[in-house]
């Protein structure tokens, strides 16, 4: 085994089902929220494949980490 087929690749697309595992909501609600503009935008890869781009949603989830803090931090 070659040193490059060790090496860990990283999709810059994360599926339903990992964004749905990372966010907590429903496949449904991020369907519908990325519709709304209230989610960041779906790709659509092959065929019915929806895939969004992960760097966009983890900027998304710690945007809203640092809300909660934020809100957190005023109700003090």
């Amino acid at each position: 085994m070659t040193q490059d087929s060790k090496l860990a690749v990283i999709s810059p697309f994360i599926h339903i089902p990992e964004t749905v595992k990372l966010t907590g909501c429903p496949r449904s609600t991020l369907i519908k929220y990325s519709e709304l503009g209230l989610f960041v935008p779906m790709v659509r890869l092959l065929g019915n494949r929806i895939a969004f781009i992960r760097a966009d949603v983890l900027a998304w989830v710690e945007s809203r980490v640092a809300s909660a803090r934020e809100a957190a931090n005023d109700e003090k």
